[in-house]
């Protein structure tokens, strides 16, 4: 697997913080998101569930928030954790 981001620090305490994130395709293209500041990179669609919002309208949330598209779920792909 092709590890992208920086690597954890050991030592570093870290909040968890729980995500939801969109793999949307338009054939074979997948749209990526652009974040140009505090550094460029570049990420999926999506982000933080805030509290006592649920994974799903969080999902809908940030992907209207970063992209203006509204989306519809077709299946959930898996769970992550670091």
């Amino acid at each position: 697997m092709r590890r992208f981001g920086e690597p954890v620090e050991p030592g570093q305490t870290y909040r968890t913080r729980p995500g939801a994130y969109a793999v949307i395709r338009a054939g074979a293209k997948v749209l990526i998101t652009e974040q140009a500041v505090p550094r460029r990179e570049f990420q999926l669609p999506g982000g933080g569930i805030d509290p006592g919002e649920s994974p799903l309208p969080a999902l809908h949330r940030e992907c209207l928030e970063e992209t203006g598209w509204r989306i519809r779920v077709l299946r959930r792909l898996g769970a992550f954790q670091r």
